[in-house]
This record gives structure tokens, sequence and C-alpha cells, in this order.
């Protein structure tokens, strides 16, 4: 089985260039400018905020799990949509470290049910786009999101080898 490849985008040259000082000495892991099609055209999966996967791509939340999703609407995103999981509702987190273990939590599930898809369907997922702000995550905070997505990653890749 082949490793997945993970497409890093911003729409903007700035905040790329911060999270590739960051994770650019990762492997598998590229950075591209720009939005949509531009930056998703040879990938084959994408991870996207649960409710709006689920919304343009159907299928139900399930809490704490990622689910994949298939894009049949030719709207210019990848035929595999990665829904995030959600989780159960409570109380706003604000505290950095907790943030972190949530959003690692986040690419975690995701980046598993890449590889399980890749298991049952070998090479479905090469490539897969993970957008800055199309995860809303330089609103989350950028350093824990930027820590998590580095230690999933590092898991994932670890896994790979």
């Amino acid at each position: 089985m082949t490793a997945v490849q993970y497409v890093l985008a911003s729409v903007a040259q700035s905040t790329l260039d911060d999270w590739r000082r960051v994770l650019g000495d990762l492997p598998g892991l590229d950075f591209r400018l720009g939005a949509g099609s531009a930056v998703s055209h040879d990938c084959d999966a994408q991870i996207v905020t649960f409710y709006l996967a689920h919304d343009r791509y159907g299928g139900t939340p399930e809490i704490g799990r990622s689910q994949i999703l298939t894009n049949t609407r030719g709207d210019g995103s990848p035929a595999i949509i990665v829904a995030t999981p959600p989780f159960a509702s409570g109380p706003e987190i604000s505290d950095p470290p907790e943030l972190a273990e949530r959003m690692h939590v986040t690419f975690s599930s995701c980046f598993n049910e890449i590889a399980r898809l890749n298991t049952t369907n070998p090479d479905t997922a090469t490539r897969a786009l993970i957008h800055i702000e199309g995860l809303d995550l330089e609103d989350i905070s950028r350093e824990p999101s930027i820590t998590a997505l580095r230690q999933a990653l590092a898991r994932q890749n670890k896994q790979d080898a």
C-alpha cells in the first residue's frame, strides 16, 4: 500500500509560509497556495469539517467518528470527502493544550479513516487535501492546530513506514 501524500493549502502566502516553517521537514507533505480546484486538482480526497461535509455530501454525523463520504456533486472537490469527527457538546475549549489534543484527535481520526479505506480498496486515496481556511484552522488557533497536525502526520508517517 502506498503512503498517502497530504497537501496543505492556504489562500494566504503568509499563512502558508508560517505552517511550512514548522511542518516543512515532514515527509509526504506538499504546500500549495490557493483555493478550490486550484489546489485540489490532483487530490482524490479532502478533509472537510463535519457540518459542511454532511450538509453537502450526505451521511449523518456520529459523535467522535470521522466518516468517508462520496462526492457525486461534480463541484470541483475531490471524489472522497473525509468528514471530521464531531465532538459531544460542552463548554468551548480555549486552553491551547486542550485545543491541540482535540485537533490531534481530529486529524488522527481522519487519517485513520483514509488508511482504512486504502486497506479495503488499495490506493483509493493517495493524495488528500487539508485546506487551512477550509477547516477554519486559523480561527481555531494557529499554534495548537500546527502542533496537532505535526503530531498526527508524524504518527501516520511512522505507521506507513
